[in-house]
């Protein structure tokens, strides 16, 4: 829950100073596919607080992940602040898309965020502390942050759509590979082909084209 402003004590100076203290000035999150800001903790989320999110992986038989961690409004991690970074290794060895990596964020009342990465069948986990530094989130660079997100909100709203679309189509894509029917088979390779050749530079609506397709089929079958 957030915290108060002292009963009794505090003014209305203070008590603003203290609820810009107890919220998340920025948003947290981790890196996926394509520079991707996964957030995990919005801004402006009362503290402490703990969220957690879970991920796969990109390649067969994967068994380590990066996981780096981000604060920042903008869509890809380029426009946003690395805070810090840790491997989490021997997760269970599988085609992509089927091992599943929880990550968890702790942040305390006193800004200290700790993130833990654990694999779900093996149990191995890796964590990060990461200090509230003084100064790193000091009013203006928190303005201009937001003030970066809001100008380039429909151009960010626009990759967060491919973004979605994209994984939409790679989790059916799987599915429909692993599935006992020739003919859904062949229509997830058929889409593995195009996104492979077509993945990086389609429009979202053209992903979501390609996934509406294969939702079509599959609940036919």
């Amino acid at each position: 829950a957030i915290l108060s402003g002292v009963m009794g004590g505090g003014g209305e100076a203070s008590s603003q100073e203290l609820l810009l203290l107890d919220v998340t000035p920025l948003s947290l999150g981790i890196e996926t596919e394509g520079k991707h800001m996964s957030t995990i903790v919005k801004r402006n989320t009362p503290i402490p607080c703990r969220k957690s999110d879970t991920f796969t992986t990109l390649e067969d038989y994967q068994t380590e992940i990066d996981v780096c961690i981000y604060e920042g409004e903008r869509a890809t991690t380029d426009g946003n602040t690395l805070l810090g970074k840790f491997v989490i290794s021997g997760i269970e060895r599988a085609k992509q898309g089927i091992p599943k990596v929880t990550v968890t964020f702790d942040l305390d009342a006193n800004g200290i965020l700790k993130v833990t990465a654990a694999d779900k069948i093996t149990g191995v986990q890796n964590h990060i502390v990461i200090e509230n530094q003084k100064g790193r989130n000091d009013q203006a660079t928190i303005d201009r942050m937001v003030a970066e997100a809001e100008k380039f909100a429909a151009e960010d709203a626009i990759l967060r759509a491919k973004h979605e679309a994209r994984n939409k189509l790679e989790q059916l894509m799987y599915a429909a590979q692993d599935l006992d029917k020739k003919k859904v088979q062949a229509a997830g390779e058929e889409a593995q082909t195009w996104f492979d050749d077509n993945g990086e530079t389609a429009s979202a609506s053209d992903l979501q084209a390609k996934v509406s397709e294969l939702e079509e089929l599959m609940a036919k079958m």
